[in-house]
């Protein structure tokens, strides 16, 4: 397994299709590892991300997913966003949004 942990967040790549985001989603936190999930595109057809560390979010989070979603859907890969955080889904909804997130429980 590893990590990248940077500026109060951190990704662990529990195995090569799934992923543990944990720590602040915010807009001072998310460009740190914008490219943290997406480098594993390549050569997978799905990847699971959890997001049930993470403490604090803002829109920052959102707009990171979609750019995920964006990556993965040009490579044909299937994403599973699992226990997205309240605040997460709340800003979703609100941005009309939550429709296209791909939320599974875990």
């Amino acid at each position: 397994m590893s990590t990248a942990s940077i500026e109060g967040v951190s990704i662990k790549k529990v195995s090569d299709t799934h992923f543990s985001v944990e720590g602040v989603l915010m807009m001072h936190t998310v460009m740190s590892i914008l490219n943290e999930v997406a480098s594993n595109f390549n050569s997978q057809k799905e990847i699971s991300i959890d997001f049930a560390a993470v403490k604090n979010s803002d829109s920052a989070a959102v707009a990171l997913i979609v750019s995920w979603l964006a990556k993965a859907k040009t490579r044909n890969i299937k994403l599973h966003l699992l226990n997205l955080p309240q605040q997460i889904l709340d800003i979703a909804t609100a941005s009309d949004l939550l429709e296209i997130l791909p939320i599974e429980s875990s």
